[in-house]
């Protein structure tokens, strides 16, 4: 699974495996998951990930 990451420093979008994702907003894989289908996204300091279509 790919997700849509913007980052939040620079505003700057791409798209990333969930693994690669996790590591990057230290966040458990599962959590990110249960966010996307929950909210649509998963926002921590300096990311925002989006549910893709």
């Amino acid at each position: 699974m790919h997700i849509m990451v913007t980052d939040k420093r620079t505003g700057d979008v791409e798209w990333f495996p969930l693994e690669q994702v996790a590591v990057m907003m230290e966040l458990d894989p599962e959590d990110i998951e249960w966010a996307l289908e929950e909210f649509g996204e998963c926002e921590v300091e300096d990311y925002l990930a989006t549910q893709p279509d």
